[in-house]
């Protein structure tokens, strides 16, 4: 086979027509990051009964709501790089099955997490169990955009890695929906039977990831890792074969030329070395943002006055803020108010930014998707800060807040935080595809950790907190003129592993792919 020509088989996933094993696909990674979001926001739904069951009714000291909040993020961070390397070595199919294995078992720890009359033993065993939760949710990350990008075919493959990651927001929307239901049938109960709401919420999130284990261990291993990693083209043209429906002849020479060069050579650098720092760079700040502004964001509607709470658990700025505030003697109702407010951004704002993802990503393109988010967050962050004490008068502006605040989930989603998650699958070899994608999105995670940490210390102190974020956002527009456009281009063109010249016009291998005839070299 001649030096840097694209494999058979790569070239037909490239051209194949949008078939329903694609959506089969997009249906078992997506069904992990529903249950990822899921693990991840649920418990910021559920920490007022935890600190209701445990702290004599009043609010959750603040440092034990950053450890738990903190811990699962804590736990991605590893789990991103551990996973993501054994999936370049290993196989991505093979981690796949483990990581979802480690969600089931560490979501039902976490319900189950033992000790009933101390909060020690009750947070410091959570803290355990999410932290090894974060881990196999970092993992599922770089596996479930690999696995996605090496399916795909070259002209649909962004809308296809976004509406996996859109599977996010159905996984937020339906974590409040678990959490109100729960309240609600608990709600004229006794009190004692706050342990009873906040573990079932947990223990929920084990639910999906176990009626998704069959399906990912039925999944083939993708192409780009049986014929480039390990070398065996005549699998990854059987496997193929079956799954578009078609026959692909296989290589005669098996292996390919391809360069080999290591992540931490002087020809990574060369190449890719600004493109990683690109993806981590943006990736961090992107998640600086969103998390803080997530997994806060009770914290922020309680102080405008969108939901109710506690005397203690507010900034009091004016005396008419400090009116409206009281104590919360049902915390199964504040729990009701809080998934309220969390279901109605997630589904009017969340969810419709992952639909314009999908919708315009290959049109648009990766690259101005990303700017445009970036650029739009500011906007909306700039709208909330310069204004903010006008923003806080006596329940006068407390839905135009909300409004603003909603659109910069939108914007984030329509923008750098599904674009951050496609960009590293995209733009490096297929033997460190995984890897590098791990390394982005731990740097990512640990930008969501300093974002809950700049939370905790700017809580009563908002507006700097928003300024804060507008640096990020500008930081993101800066890092993101380092990545290429990648829309429409085969994996090997992008990274450079090919010629541009293909074997086959791509218009005749979609019919004859369609018509099943063979595909043979010209």
């Amino acid at each position: 086979m001649a030096r840097n020509q694209q494999l058979r088989v790569l070239h037909a996933l490239d051209v194949a027509r949008t078939q329903l094993y694609h959506f089969m696909a997009i249906g078992i990674a997506g069904m992990g990051f529903f249950t990822d979001a899921y693990d991840l926001f649920s418990l910021s739904l559920v920490v007022d009964l935890i600190g209701h069951r445990y702290y004599t009714g009043g609010p959750i000291p603040t440092y034990i709501s950053i450890y738990i909040n903190a811990a699962a993020l804590c736990g991605t961070v590893p789990g991103q790089l551990v996973f993501g390397w054994l999936g370049d070595k290993m196989g991505r199919k093979r981690i796949y099955g483990v990581t979802l294995l480690l969600m089931v078992f560490c979501s039902l720890a976490s319900g189950f997490t033992f000790g009933k009359s101390t909060y020690k033993t009750v947070v410091i065993t959570l803290c355990f169990f999410r932290f090894w939760l974060g881990g196999s949710i970092g993992g599922d990350y770089p596996l479930s955009a690999t696995i996605m990008s090496e399916y795909a075919n070259k002209r649909t493959r962004g809308a296809f890695m976004s509406a996996v990651f859109a599977m996010q927001g159905f996984g937020n929307v339906v974590a409040g929906l678990v959490g109100m239901i729960t309240s609600q049938a608990f709600r004229k109960s006794s009190p004692d039977n706050i342990d009873f709401v906040w573990r079932i919420v947990l223990i929920f999130g084990a639910v999906p990831a176990l009626l998704t284990y069959y399906w990912r261990m039925k999944m083939p291993e993708t192409a780009q890792y049986t014929a480039l990693i390990a070398k065996d083209a005549n699998m990854a043209a059987a496997d193929m074969s079956a799954v578009l429906s078609m026959h692909i002849v296989p290589e005669e020479d098996n292996l390919g030329c391809h360069d080999q060069y290591g992540l931490f050579s002087s020809e990574f650098r060369q190449r890719h070395g600004l493109h990683l720092l690109g993806t981590t760079v943006c990736w961090f700040v992107l998640d600086v943002t969103f998390y803080s502004l997530n997994l806060c964001m009770k914290d922020i509607f309680t102080t405008v006055g969108l939901l109710k709470g506690h005397d203690d658990e507010v900034c009091k700025v004016n005396i008419c803020q400090v009116a409206r505030y009281h104590k919360a003697d049902d915390p199964f109702q504040r729990t009701i108010d809080i998934t309220g407010v969390h279901m109605a951004i997630a589904a009017g704002c969340t969810l419709p930014g992952y639909f314009f993802a999908v919708a315009f990503i290959d049109r648009i393109g990766r690259v101005k998707i990303q700017l445009l988010g970036f650029t739009m967050m500011t906007v909306f962050q700039l709208c909330l800060a310069i204004p903010y004490n006008k923003w806080l008068e006596c329940n006068k502006n407390k839905y135009g807040f909300a409004v603003m605040y909603g659109s910069i989930f939108f914007f984030a989603n329509f923008g750098p935080n599904t674009t951050t998650f496609i960009f590293p699958a995209e733009l490096f070899p297929a033997r460190l595809r995984s890897t590098c994608h791990g390394i982005s999105g731990a740097v990512g995670k640990i930008g969501a950790i300093f974002g809950v940490l700049a939370f905790s210390f700017l809580r009563c102190r908002f507006r700097i907190l928003l300024f804060v974020l507008v640096g990020c956002n500008l930081v993101g527009i800066v890092f993101t003129l380092l990545l290429p456009e990648t829309k429409g281009k085969s994996l090997e063109e992008i990274t450079g592993e090919i010629e541009q010249g293909q074997p086959l016009d791509d218009a005749a291998a979609v019919v004859n792919a369609a018509e099943g005839i063979h595909v043979v070299p010209v």
